[in-house]
């Protein structure tokens, strides 16, 4: 089984408390921003990049480490695990990549209904309390 490494952000808007979200043409449905990890790059830097590629916003990183890892198994059979880091959005990105997707910022508690796959729903249920102590942060 092949093993296949991703990252990526949950991107957070502190100053709306609104999530982004890409909207996957080609698959019709929104997900989190993350992509493949690069040959010689860190998880972080893979989190950073995808995110800016597939938003086109800059970020930086809440927390150094992975908020939530998901692990699944392909219908081609890979063996995947990605790892999501929290982040703020500081802006719009330079990055001229040409796999952008079309981004949504979602309002915190509408974020569940917007997701596309349970899966990626039950990591927004297991976070979701963690990013809501980020937004009570910062209007505190």
């Amino acid at each position: 089984m092949k093993k296949v490494k991703k990252a990526g952000c949950i991107l957070l808007d502190l100053k709306n408390k609104k999530v982004a979200l890409v909207y996957r043409e080609n698959l019709k449905d929104f997900s989190f921003p993350k992509g493949h990890l690069e040959e010689n790059e860190s998880l972080v830097e893979c989190a950073i990049r995808e995110t800016a590629e597939e938003t086109k916003r800059d970020c930086v990183l809440l927390v150094n480490n992975p908020i939530y890892i998901d692990k699944y198994v392909t219908e081609n059979g890979e063996d995947v695990e990605v790892y999501y880091y929290l982040s703020k959005d500081i802006g719009k990105s330079n990055n001229d990549s040409i796999d952008t997707h079309p981004t949504f910022w979602i309002p915190f508690d509408e974020v569940d209904d917007k997701l596309s796959y349970d899966s990626l729903k039950k990591l927004w249920n297991d976070i979701k309390d963690k990013v809501k102590i980020y937004f009570e942060k910062y209007y505190n």
